[in-house]
């Protein structure tokens, strides 16, 4: 029978785990947040909770090797889930191999203990299994937060999972520290008690960390929404005026600055003949051409239909100039292949400077334009500045 403490704490944990899981459904099927990272971190949360009631009720069954079975099986599981979320917040592919390997592992090793394996090398088996899907959980949430901030923050977020590895592996070793023992969570000792205690507090902080994930997520894809292009997934006209802004109050510090207006030449015959969907990959053509000549402090942005924007941050007219060579000789070597048809990409160019006498980027932005109407009238598929 469970003590009064343990069972009190049990208890606790499977509300706890039975609220998160309502709360999950509600961000699925309510909110429409992240609804497969949503829905496993549901389905997560609930087989925990039933792993916990089998381990309080399996010392009053008739059978209890059935609910032991069962409460290994929906534990792992619920741990195999967790390992896989990281990969649903990214929308990315998860890592299948390693969660199914080990839920079958532990499919094949428990009946052992049932046919007769000394049941007090039963924990150490089990949580062997199970902390390494948490570990994996823990370095995806790593990789995921790290990937868009900065490495102290994505330890910080990674933490609790990680922490949580650790006592499944405390777990493991505790017939090693203490042979009398078998790791059971129906006792009351010292151990027991405070390993429940971390169990309870962590659940809470793991599911609180990933809602604060899927938050975020949520805010990353409005601040794409925001500033950027849905189509070519540039910067918008907003972003980047207002990176122009900012580059010009760097100028005044002494930071030089230059401007590459570019348009798609015969782009309305393009889309007249062939389409708007030829159009529109048109533009991705466009956009690829350009953005290997894009330093990661250089701004790229659609500035409205076929016309682009190119921001090159302590760049000269000669610099301007290479860079919008490379971009127009970069586009005519790839043609635009739409079904049957062969289309030759091109654009004109129009580049300019910061100069002392500029009040605003606007100014500057007026010469570069300048510079393209000079290339569309001199033939198109050309770079030009105008002083």
């Amino acid at each position: 029978m469970l003590s009064v403490s343990a069972q009190t704490l049990v208890a606790a944990t499977v509300l706890v785990l039975l609220i998160a899981c309502l709360l999950w459904l509600v961000f699925a099927f309510g909110l429409k947040l992240q609804p497969r990272a949503s829905k496993g971190m549901a389905a997560a949360n609930v087989l925990l909770a039933s792993a916990l009631l089998l381990s309080g009720l399996r010392g009053g069954l008739e059978r209890p090797w059935l609910t032991v079975y069962a409460a290994d099986l929906t534990g792992t599981a619920a741990f195999a889930l967790l390992s896989l979320v990281p990969a649903w917040l990214e929308e990315g592919r998860p890592p299948w191999r390693w969660p199914l390997a080990l839920c079958l592992l532990a499919l094949l090793l428990m009946p052992g203990f049932v046919m007769g394996w000394p049941m007090r090398w039963h924990g150490t088996v089990l949580y062997c299994i199970q902390a390494p899907l948490l570990g994996l959980a823990s370095w995806q949430a790593y990789r995921l937060v790290r990937s868009r901030t900065r490495p102290a923050f994505a330890l910080a977020l990674s933490f609790p999972l990680g922490a949580l590895t650790l006592l499944l592996a405390a777990r493991a070793v505790e017939p090693l520290l203490w042979p009398g023992n078998t790791p059971d969570l129906r006792s009351g000792s010292g151990f027991n008690v405070a390993w429940l205690w971390a169990g309870l507090v962590l659940g809470m902080v793991v599911n609180s960390v990933v809602a604060f994930l899927v938050l975020a997520q949520l805010v990353l894809r409005i601040r794409k929404l925001t500033l950027y292009d849905p189509l070519t997934e540039v910067l918008n006209r907003r972003a980047i005026g207002q990176a122009m802004e900012q580059a010009h109050a760097r100028w005044r510090r002494g930071e030089p600055y230059a401007l590459v207006l570019l348009d798609m030449d015969h782009f309305k015959a393009l889309n007249d003949t062939l389409g708007h969907g030829a159009g529109d990959q048109a533009l991705k053509a466009l956009v690829g051409a350009l953005k290997p000549c894009v330093r990661d402090d250089d701004a790229l942005g659609r500035w409205g239909g076929e016309e682009f924007l190119i921001l090159l941050c302590d760049t000269g007219l000669a610099g301007a100039a290479l860079v919008a060579e490379r971009m127009r000789a970069n586009l005519e070597a790839q043609p635009l292949l739409w079904g049957p048809e062969q289309r030759r990409l091109t654009a004109s160019f129009g580049i300019a400077e910061v100069l002392p006498e500029d009040s605003s980027p606007e100014a500057v932005l007026m010469r570069a334009d300048q510079g393209l109407y000079q290339a569309k009238r001199q033939g198109r598929n050309l770079v030009q500045s105008r002083e």
